[in-house]
């Protein structure tokens, strides 16, 4: 399925998924409904022209803070720093958010690679959704996708943490979902769904099996192969030394492909341009 259709699709399921909300409730919560619905509209097109009025001045904040962090070589400072200056551009991700369809916002997108490194996973994954929505790329000196990058940095830290996994198991989902469609190299996707195993595997031992299998099928060193074997052993079901086949939905991308395009370093403060 290409990009433009997944984006079709998920708008599709959002409207659909309201309008049975809607369906639902009795003649007077509709009439409620609807009049929040127009006061949230009205709401957005105000915070919307607001926000316009003052991008110029939230443009040059950032280049300022960038020039800032551009100077401090600990790695650790530089993410201090991020998560807190985080806070003074809530208003202006919120408005931002609000407006749609939207053109390429590259503010926008350094601030979802600040929410990443600030362990603000979901904010920045708010913000992937509406960026990948929008055909938003990231800024100079990355060549992953959005959807990849956000999908790798994500995955390592959870994968590094059980316990933050688990307690972030439908964001884990809400990334997978993110990728769908998207360009993105098999060891990445396969890092997300060793993370969905890892969150599922005590509260929910099949999903996890079927997690653990997909990521085997993208990238056979996912390293879960122990872990699916002892799950499955744990529910009495047949082990295999393969992966075998499991539902995965998107395509691809060649091992010259990934050749081809490179890989970033894995810290996000590794680039001089952020």
């Amino acid at each position: 399925m290409g990009m433009n259709s997944m984006r079709q699709h998920r708008e599709k399921m959002l409207a659909e998924k309201a309008l049975k909300a809607q369906q639902s409730l009795d003649p007077r919560q509709k009439q409620s409904v609807a009049a929040d619905l127009v006061a949230s509209a009205a709401q957005a097109i105000q915070t919307g022209a607001e926000l316009l009025a003052n991008v110029p001045n939230v443009e040059l904040r950032m280049f300022n803070h960038l020039n800032i962090l551009k100077d401090m070589k600990s790695i650790q400072e530089r993410i201090a720093k991020k998560a807190e200056w985080l806070p003074e551009y809530q208003g202006y991700i919120d408005g931002c958010l609000a407006v749609s369809p939207s053109p390429q916002n590259t503010v926008l997108v350094h601030l979802m690679i600040w929410a990443i490194d600030a362990n603000e996973f979901e904010l920045a994954v708010r913000i992937a959704e509406y960026a990948v929505l929008n055909d938003m790329v990231m800024p100079e000196g990355y060549s992953r996708t959005t959807a990849e990058f956000v999908t790798e940095q994500c995955a390592e830290v959870f994968i590094d943490d059980t316990n933050f996994a688990i307690a972030h198991a439908s964001l884990i989902e809400r990334i997978i979902n993110l990728g769908e469609g998207e360009q993105m190299v098999d060891e990445v996707r396969a890092k997300i769904y060793r993370a969905l195993g890892d969150a599922l595997n005590q509260a929910q031992p099949m999903e996890a099996v079927s997690a653990y299998k997909n990521a085997l099928r993208y990238n056979p060193k996912a390293g879960c192969k122990k872990d699916l074997e002892q799950l499955e052993k744990r529910l009495r079901l047949p082990a295999t030394e393969s992966s075998p086949d499991a539902t995965v939905g998107s395509q691809a991308v060649s091992t010259a492909d990934q050749t081809a395009d490179g890989a970033d370093p894995a810290s996000t403060d590794s680039k001089p341009k952020e």
